[in-house]
């Protein structure tokens, strides 16, 4: 029998779903400098991974410009984040293991872009720990992230129940050598 200590939650796309706060606000900043994208093929793109990975792609020759873009995106997400919307039942788990075991919240968002999702849904005192993108010098699918909540918590990562929807993060949570439940939104 699996004895859990800890509760890993990714955010977007697992916690939240804001896939149409995410493509608002990097269709608008990628228009600012020309560039058109669309929704579908730039979820399977963005997909559960850091801008670092996918900008570049989408900017082709212009990829020069991937940290503008992505600075940019950051200024318009806080106004789009009532585009998103939160996934009950990994809230209601989250609100019943507090304070019977510890939970984080681990995203390759930045931190300033995970915490104006978890304070625009009320969630911000929720969990006992963020990672963020901005924690980690390799994002997911490396183990990092997933490894660094871990050790914050003070459990072994075997110890620990990670909670995902893209392919990246859930293989990030399993080479970091926690069980992994998919999730999914649609």
């Amino acid at each position: 029998m699996f004895d859990v200590s800890a509760l890993l939650f990714d955010l977007d796309g697992t916690l939240v779903d804001t896939r149409a706060a995410n493509f608002a606000a990097y269709a608008q900043a990628l228009a600012e400098v020309g560039v058109v994208v669309e929704e579908i093929a730039f979820n399977r793109l963005a997909d559960g991974r850091n801008w670092r990975w996918f900008l570049p792609q989408i900017l082709g020759e212009a990829a020069d410009k991937a940290p503008a873009v992505a600075a940019r995106k950051a200024q318009l997400y806080p106004g789009l984040v009532g585009r998103s919307r939160p996934n009950p039942a990994l809230i209601a788990l989250a609100e019943a293991a507090r304070g019977h075991v510890p939970t984080a919240v681990v995203t390759t968002a930045s931190a300033a872009n995970a915490g104006a999702v978890l304070a625009g849904h009320g969630l911000a005192d929720l969990f006992d720990l963020v990672v963020s993108g901005d924690d980690v010098t390799r994002h997911k699918p490396d183990p990092e992230a997933y490894a660094l909540a871990a050790a914050r918590l003070g459990v072994a990562p075997g110890r620990c129940l990670a909670f995902e929807d893209s392919d990246a993060g859930a293989a990030s949570a399993a080479a970091a050598g926690m069980p992994v439940i998919r999730v999914s939104l649609a």
